[in-house]
C-alpha cells in the first residue's frame, strides 16, 4: 500500500475541497451584497425569525464559521443584541448541514463540466453573471475535492491499522469526538471534516457507528473560528461566542449516551452510509435546536454568569474598526459607519461645552474638550486608513459612494471639533484679557449658538438615518446662520461707534461668529453627502 500516495490524494482533495469552499463562499456573499447582512439585522426580534435566518444565510454562504463571526462583529457593534443573536447562531448549524446533503451525492463525475462551465461563464464577465461562474467553480471544485478524496481513500479499506482505529471511535465515542473537535478546530471547517467522513464512508473506509461521534466532534470544532473572532471584542460579542460553543458542546454530551440508538434510527432513512451520514448531521442540529430554542433565557444567563461584566463606552481609540471584517465589505462599511457617528457625536458634544464656557463662564469641561478633541483627531487618522483598505475590496456601487461620503464627512466633521477648540480659545482670551461682552452682545452669541447646535445636530441626524425633512432643516437653518453673521457683525460695528462695547470685545465677538458660521457650512456638506 503506498501511503504516500494516500496522503497526497488526501491532502490534495481536501485543499480542493476548501478553495471551492472558499470560493463558493465569497462569491455568494458578493452576489447576495447587503441582502445577507440587512436578513442578520432585521429579522430576528423572533428567536424562530433568527434560526430561520440563521439556517437561510448559512445555507447561502454555506459557512456556519462566516455567520456566527458576521454575528460577533454585529453584537460587538452594537447592531444586534446578545438576545437577538442566539436564534441565529441556532439556525447556522442547521444551515451548516446543506453542504453534508450536497456532498453525500454521488456528483463527482460532474465536477469537470461544472468547472469549465464557471471558467467559461466568468470570463464572459458579463454583468449579471460575473458571480454566476466564480459560484459554479466553486461548486465543481467542492465536488472534484469530494472525489479526489473518495479515490484517495479506496486503498485504506485493506488497512487494518485504520479500521480498527475507527471500531475504537465506534467503541469508545469520546474519542472520535475529541479527535474530530481537535483536526476540525485546525481547519476551522466543520463542512470539510464532515465531507471527509463522507468520503470515506463512500469508498467503505467507515460505518455510521464510527462516523456520528465525528461528526459530533466537528461540531464542537467549528466553534474555535467564533471564539477567535471574539478576542478583543466587547464583553456581549463573547458571550455571542461562548452561547455558540455552548450550545455545539451541550448537544453533544445530551446525544452521547444514545448514540446507538440514534445510530439504529439514522440507519433507516437511507441505504446508502454517505446519506445516512449526511442525515445524521442534519438531524443532530435539527434535534438540538429544537431542544434548546425554548432555552434562550438559560444560555443568557450561563453566559452572563461565565463571562461577567459591563460593556463600556471606550473614551479613546477606535471601537468598531476591526481589519478581521475587511473580508466581508458590507459589515466593514457598517463599522465606519459606526465609527463616523461616533466621532461627530463626539464633535457635537464638544460644541456644546464649548457653549457653556462661553457664555456661562463654566470651565469644568474645557479639560475633557480638549481630549475629546485629539481622539476626534486620532479618528480622522484610523477611519481614512481602514477606510483606503476597505476600498480596494470588492464594493457594489451604492456601497462605494457610501463610502466616498463617509471618508469626505469625517473631515468636516473633524474641522466642527476644531472650530469648537477655537471658541475654548477665544474664551479663554477673553478672560485673561478681562473683557467683558454687553447684554445684546450675549444675546446675539446665544441665538447663534442655539441656531448652530441645531444645524449640527440635523447634520448627524442625516448620517444616522436619511430624513429630506431634516436635509431641508439644515439648508434653511444654513441661510438663518449667514444672515445672523452678517446682521449681528452690523450690530457689532454700530456698537462700537455709541462705544457700547470695546474693540478688544469686538474682535473676540467676530472671530466666534466666524466659527459658528462655519460649523453651518460644514454641516451642509455633511448632508449634501449622504443620500
Amino acid at each position: 500500500m503506498d501511503y504516500l500516495e494516500i496522503l497526497f490524494g488526501f491532502l490534495g482533495g481536501l485543499g480542493l475541497f476548501l478553495y471551492g469552499i472558499s470560493i463558493l463562499s465569497d462569491s455568494m456573499q458578493k452576489a447576495a451584497g447587503n441582502r445577507i447582512k440587512n436578513l442578520l439585522k432585521r429579522f430576528t426580534d423572533k428567536p424562530i425569525k433568527g434560526v430561520f435566518v440563521g439556517f437561510t444565510v448559512t445555507g447561502i454562504v454555506q459557512s456556519s464559521s462566516i455567520t456566527t463571526v458576521t454575528v460577533v462583529s454585529l453584537v460587538n457593534s452594537g447592531i444586534m443584541t446578545l438576545a437577538q443573536s442566539i436564534g441565529i447562531i441556532f439556525g447556522a448549524e442547521i444551515g451548516t448541514t446543506v453542504t453534508a446533503q450536497m456532498v453525500s451525492f454521488p456528483l463527482g463525475k460532474f465536477s469537470l463540466p461544472i468547472i469549465a462551465l464557471g471558467v467559461f461563464i466568468h470570463f464572459l464577465r458579463k454583468r449579471h453573471n460575473g458571480y454566476l461562474g466564480q459560484i459554479l467553480i466553486g461548486f465543481g471544485l467542492l465536488f472534484l475535492g469530494m472525489e479526489t478524496m473518495k479515490q484517495g481513500f479506496a486503498p485504506l479499506r485493506e488497512s487494518e491499522y485504520l479500521l480498527n482505529l475507527l471500531a475504537e471511535f465506534g467503541k469508545t465515542p469520546a474519542l472520535g469526538i475529541i479527535a474530530s473537535a481537535l483536526f476540525t478546530g485546525i481547519i476551522q471547517s466543520s463542512s470539510a471534516t464532515t465531507a471527509i467522513v463522507i468520503a470515506m464512508a463512500q469508498e467503505g473506509v467507515i460505518n455510521l457507528r464510527s462516523a456520528i461521534p465525528l461528526i459530533m466532534g466537528a461540531n464542537i470544532g467549528t466553534c474555535i473560528t467564533a471564539l477567535l473572532a471574539s478576542y478583543g471584542t466587547n464583553v456581549s460579542a463573547k458571550r455571542a461566542a461562548f452561547i455558540h460553543l455552548l450550545f455545539n458542546s451541550l448537544g453533544v454530551l445530551i446525544f452521547l449516551p444514545f448514540i446507538t440508538i440514534f445510530g439504529d434510527l439514522v440507519s433507516t432513512t437511507s441505504s446508502v452510509a454517505a446519506r445516512q451520514i449526511a442525515n445524521a448531521h442534519t438531524i443532530f442540529n435539527i434535534t438540538n435546536t429544537l431542544l434548546f430554542l425554548p432555552l434562550i433565557p438559560v444560555f443568557l444567563y450561563a453566559a452572563n454568569k461565565f463571562i461577567p461584566g459591563k460593556d463600556e463606552e471606550i473614551d479613546g481609540g477606535v471601537k468598531y474598526l476591526d481589519k478581521r471584517y475587511l473580508d466581508m465589505p458590507s459589515i466593514a462599511l457598517d463599522n465606519v459607519e459606526k465609527e463616523v457617528k461616533r466621532m461627530a457625536k463626539m464633535s457635537l458634544e464638544m460644541l456644546r461645552d464649548s457653549r457653556k464656557v462661553l457664555l456661562a463662564g463654566d470651565k469644568g469641561p474645557v479639560k475633557n474638550i480638549h481630549k475629546k478633541e485629539v481622539i476626534v483627531d486620532n479618528l480622522l487618522q484610523a477611519i481614512g486608513v481602514y477606510s483606503v483598505r476597505l476600498s480596494q475590496k470588492e464594493l457594489s456601487k451604492s456601497d462605494a459612494r457610501r463610502l466616498s461620503a463617509l471618508v469626505h464627512n469625517i473631515t468636516d466633521i473633524e474641522r466642527v471639533a476644531d472650530h469648537a477648540i477655537n471658541i475654548i480659545d477665544s474664551a479663554e482670551k477673553k478672560e485673561r484679557d478681562h473683557v467683558i461682552f454687553s447684554k445684546n452682545a450675549q444675546e446675539e452669541l446665544s441665538e447663534m449658538f442655539d441656531n448652530t447646535l441645531t444645524i449640527y445636530t440635523n447634520a448627524i441626524n442625516v448620517i444616522k438615518q436619511y430624513d429630506v425633512k431634516n436635509v431641508k432643516k439644515v439648508m434653511k437653518l444654513e441661510h438663518i446662520i449667514d444672515k445672523n453673521e452678517k446682521d449681528f457683525e452690523k450690530n457689532h460695528i454700530a456698537r462700537l461707534k455709541k462705544k457700547e462695547c470695546n474693540p478688544a470685545a469686538g474682535i473676540i465677538f467676530t472671530e466666534i461668529l466666524h466659527n459658528l458660521e462655519r460649523i453651518g457650512d460644514h454641516s451642509v456638506n455633511v448632508v449634501d453627502r449622504v443620500e
